[in-house]
């Protein structure tokens, strides 16, 4: 499963995130936030993929994004979003405060036992940590803006493994 947050609409990487994405299989697509423009969700859910994901906090209009992704039967919410999937209890958060809050938050809800996988954005800095038995994920930046890489994650739901790739 496919793993992006950050795309801050630059088609371009998005482009070749998705490219990278459909290389390998992925047909399952988690977004942490920041897809920004409803412009931009069009072009993910266009390439077929298994969407679920949330909002950030540069995502503007949310009523337009949620009705194109409830039109496509995308799944896009407020954060937290917990979900079952392949057996695992995922939360799907954004993020908040400084980098550094942001980190906390996800290590406290690594901490707290109840999830299996926690995923995350804001902070556009690529992190895959274990904390407990919980896989910790923030893909990075699609977009490439702030890091100057652009990154995705894939996630190994068997092995609870995800492997980082700059695109």
């Amino acid at each position: 499963m496919g793993v992006i947050a950050d795309t801050h609409d630059n088609l371009a990487a998005l482009d070749r995130a998705l490219e990278e994405l459909e290389r390998r299989g992925v047909k399952r697509l988690l977004h942490a936030g920041d897809i920004i423009a409803p412009f931009t969700l069009k072009r993910i859910l266009a390439r077929g993929f298994e969407f679920t994901g949330v909002y950030g906090n540069n995502d503007g209009e949310l009523l337009v994004l949620s009705r194109v992704a409830q039109e496509a039967g995308a799944k896009l919410a407020p954060p937290p979003l917990v979900v079952k999937m392949e057996g695992l209890k995922v939360v799907i958060i954004h993020g908040a405060g400084g980098a550094s809050e942001t980190r906390s938050l996800a290590t406290a809800l690594a901490k707290s036992g109840e999830y299996d996988v926690v995923i995350y954005g804001h902070t556009h800095e690529a992190d895959v940590r274990r904390v407990g038995r919980a896989l910790i994920i923030n893909p990075g930046e699609a977009c490439g803006y702030l890091t100057g890489r652009r990154t995705l994650a894939l996630l190994d739901t068997e092995r609870l493994e995800a492997e980082l790739i700059e695109v």
